[in-house]
């Protein structure tokens, strides 16, 4: 018995903390299926893109998840029709200006998820540039909605923001 608690402590020991130390934090649920135009059937909505931005006054940051549907995914296209982007503000994200970057702090882990630049010349403002060791990612699932007198089922994608 005391090899095998030897044992797991040094291979716990040995795990890189970044293992340890993942998180997964819910940040908004949508629907799985989108109409773009009247007449047009339900397309299903998928995850397209997402990217960190920053207020350098508050020290805050947050995350746009960007969504996309079949029809608009061929040409590169975002539009108006499609479904909204997710903007969440997540506790424990934030603008750290002294180390320029967007950070995760849970308490016990920091995270780096991005990393920002000043930009120069006539367009300004700042460049938020991904570390990819936060991501975006969706899971389908089914909700239970009552209307006051039914209960309908509806597809939705439960859409995470994923640290390492």
């Amino acid at each position: 018995m005391r090899i095998n608690s030897v044992v797991f402590a040094a291979v716990i020991l040995l795990l890189p903390l970044s293992v340890l130390a993942n998180s997964r934090i819910k940040i908004d649920s949508v629907p799985a299926g989108y109409t773009p135009y009247p007449g047009i059937s339900k397309e299903p909505v998928s995850l397209s893109g997402f990217h960190f931005e920053v207020n350098e006054q508050t020290g805050r940051a947050r995350v746009v998840a960007v969504y996309g549907y079949p029809e608009n995914m061929p040409a590169g296209r975002y539009d108006d029709r499609g479904p909204d982007p997710t903007v969440a503000q997540v506790q424990g994200l934030v603008y750290d200006a002294q180390n320029q970057a967007v950070v995760y702090d849970s308490g016990n882990q920091r995270t780096v998820c991005a990393l920002v630049q000043k930009r120069g010349g006539l367009r300004g403002g700042l460049r938020v540039k991904s570390t990819g060791a936060c991501t975006v990612s969706t899971e389908p699932n089914v909700r239970a909605v009552d209307d006051g007198w039914d209960i309908h089922h509806v597809r939705v994608l439960d859409v995470y923001l994923d640290v390492r």
